[in-house]
This record gives C-alpha cells, sequence and structure tokens, in this order.
C-alpha cells in the first residue's frame, strides 16, 4: 500500500513506458525527415552528375558531331553505316535518355535538370527527328519515349519559370516606378 500522492511502482511504470513511447515517436520523425533530406540531395546531386557529363569535352564533341550527322542524313544512310560509327553517334541520344529516364521516374531534381539541361535535351530532340522517328518505325513506337517525355516537361517548366521572371520583373519595375513618382520629403535636414 501506498502513501495518498505518491506513485506506485505500476505508475512509475506506465510514465516510463510513455516518455519511452514519446521519444522513440521523435527519433522515428527525425529518421524519416532525415531520409527525405537526404532523397531531396541525392536527386539534386545526380541532376549536377547529368549536367557534368554533358559538359565533358568528349561529350560536347560528339554532340557536335551527332548534330551535324542528322542534319545531312538519313535513317536510312545511319543504318547503313558499320556498328562502330552507328555506335558512335548514338552515344549522345541513349545518354540523354538514360538521364531522361532518370527524370521521368523523379530519381534528378526535375527544376535543376530542366534548367540546366532543358535547352540541350530540347535542342537535341528536333535535331534527332529522323534518328527518333526512325528509330521507332524501326523497333516500337516507345522507342525514346523518355526523352520525348522529358523534352516536353522541361519545356513546359522553362516556359513557366520564364513567366514568373517576366512578372517578377513587371512588379518591380512598378514599384521603382511609384517610388520614383512619389514627392520626396525634407526632415530635418535629411532628404528621404
Amino acid at each position: 500500500m501506498t502513501a495518498p500522492g505518491v506513485l506506485s511502482l505500476a505508475g512509475w511504470s506506465a510514465i516510463g513506458t510513455l516518455v519511452l513511447a514519446v521519444a522513440s515517436l521523435l527519433a522515428l520523425g527525425g529518421a524519416v525527415g532525415q531520409i527525405a533530406t537526404m532523397r531531396v540531395a541525392a536527386r539534386r546531386d545526380r541532376a549536377y552528375d547529368y549536367a557534368d557529363r554533358f559538359n565533358q569535352p568528349d561529350i560536347i564533341a560528339l554532340s557536335a558531331d551527332y548534330g551535324e550527322y542528322w542534319r545531312t542524313h538519313s535513317f536510312r544512310h545511319f543504318k547503313s553505316l558499320n556498328g562502330d560509327e552507328r555506335a558512335q553517334l548514338l552515344v549522345v541520344p541513349n545518354l540523354i535518355e538514360e538521364a531522361a529516364a532518370a527524370y521521368v521516374r523523379g530519381l534528378i531534381d526535375r527544376d535543376i535538370a530542366a534548367q540546366m539541361l532543358g535547352v540541350l535535351v530540347e535542342y537535341m530532340w528536333d535535331i534527332s527527328q529522323p534518328l527518333v522517328s526512325g528509330a521507332q518505325a524501326d523497333r516500337d513506337e516507345w522507342t525514346y519515349g523518355e526523352w520525348k517525355a522529358m523534352q516536353e516537361d522541361t519545356k513546359a517548366r522553362r516556359e513557366r519559370s520564364r513567366h514568373r521572371t517576366l512578372r517578377l520583373r513587371a512588379r518591380l519595375a512598378r514599384k521603382r516606378r511609384r517610388a520614383e513618382s512619389r514627392p520626396r520629403v525634407r526632415l530635418r535636414g535629411l532628404r528621404c
């Protein structure tokens, strides 16, 4: 028997269990938050890694060769090339398709990818129409499907970003004009 106002052993046990449960829930919440933060950082890092890959001198040279080839040749001519030449020409579109697959699946940060890779992806998509249409007719309609999805999404994201920037610039210009049109007041010899 315990005195009134004094907790029994069972009462202290219940309080200890409650404290432990709350601490466990807080730890679980912290772990979930840390995992989410790490995933965001990993997606961002992957986007920068792809941007770095496309900025390597050998990929830049291959991109230039690729663009020149598809401006003047057809898919039929491409099919007549030997395997090494075809493989060399497919490095850039396959790298774009790899980045696009990660983009579509949400494995890279879409906003960063749209800003850093969007123009390249859209430009190469336009140049690559002989390859894409020929490959789709030759294999299946889903060939380079992720690339198409990425270029459509990056184009829309970049357009929205451009509109936001234009609205922000217009708002800042209105504020500046309002500030310039207000009469200046002199207070105690200070100009405000």
